[in-house]
């Protein structure tokens, strides 16, 4: 990594600091939730942590273009893309569950340069560059750690992770027939954490070993796409492929066992399938 992108990273530790000590200093201490469909909320500390992270940007690298998650954005022309996720876990925010994070990105063009996810409640600063690897730092701790490349495993000795879209719509029933095909392929478990910056961070650390999910958005995933690649991880769209910016549906592994999940969740449907069509009732009539 150069050294212009290692003091770039410095700066992003910094500002993923402070969003995480907003969020800390308020966590059960709510003054607003709001709801942006039926069953996604968006809390007065999303906003705050986005606004923060953003005059944090415009101040450090005015040239630059960024895209949050709550609708705040900047123009830039230097061909950089800031990914920024303030809060990715409202939902865990609100209710006191300490698994959430800040997620944020630097994409030059379509290629992911830098990512930071951190986990505050948890102590938890994951740190990427393109080529250079992966670390994990635990800043009230001092420590900082090298994360090893990961080595090829099987599905069955692995634990997974998935999550569930807000909108309880088909989907639902489609990622819950994955669910039941992974129990059944013997694997060691399948978590539901509620953040997928940190899934993917978790990934590239070794905690879990599997991860897929659907209706995703670039800021869900950048940061932790770059951390689990540089980990040694392979991830990919539901289909194999690469292309990043336009997924919603993310598959993420350990070499080997990714092959193995791409080939479980694309299992031909049967009839007891829930995203097979229902049959016709006047079918026999015709």
């Amino acid at each position: 990594m150069s050294e212009q992108l290692a003091e770039e990273l410095h700066i992003m530790r910094a500002m993923a600091i402070a969003a995480g000590d907003l969020l800390l200093q308020n966590l059960g201490r709510l003054s607003g939730v709001d709801y942006k469909a039926a069953n996604e909320l968006v809390t007065d500390l999303d906003r705050r942590a986005e606004e923060l992270l953003l005059k944090a940007v415009a101040r450090h690298f005015p040239a630059d273009t960024a895209v949050a998650e709550e609708g705040g954005k900047l123009a830039g022309n230097s061909g950089r893309t800031w990914y920024i996720d303030p809060l990715d876990g409202t939902t865990n925010y609100v209710h006191g569950h300490p698994f959430f994070s800040i997620s944020l990105a630097v994409a030059e063009g379509e290629k992911l340069v830098l990512g930071v996810v951190y986990a505050p409640y948890l102590d938890e600063m994951y740190l990427a560059g393109a080529g250079a690897g992966a670390r994990l730092e635990r800043p009230r701790l001092g420590l900082s750690r090298a994360l090893p490349r990961r080595t090829a495993g099987r599905l069955q000795n692995s634990l997974l992770a998935t999550g569930f879209p807000y909108r309880r719509d088909e989907l639902v029933d489609r990622n819950t027939e994955y669910l039941r095909r992974f129990l059944h392929a013997d694997c060691h478990g399948v978590r539901r954490g509620g953040s997928a910056a940190l899934d993917l961070a978790h990934l590239a650390a070794g905690v879990l070993d599997g991860y897929w999910e659907m209706r995703l958005r670039p800021w869900d995933v950048a940061a932790g796409t770059l951390l689990a690649r540089e980990a040694g991880c392979t991830v990919t769209d539901l289909g194999g492929q690469d292309l990043w910016l336009s997924w919603e549906e993310i598959v993420a592994a350990v070499p080997d066992v990714h092959e193995s999940m791409l080939a479980v969740l694309n299992e031909p449907v049967s009839p007891q399938d829930p995203r097979a069509d229902p049959p016709d009732p006047e079918g026999d009539m015709q």
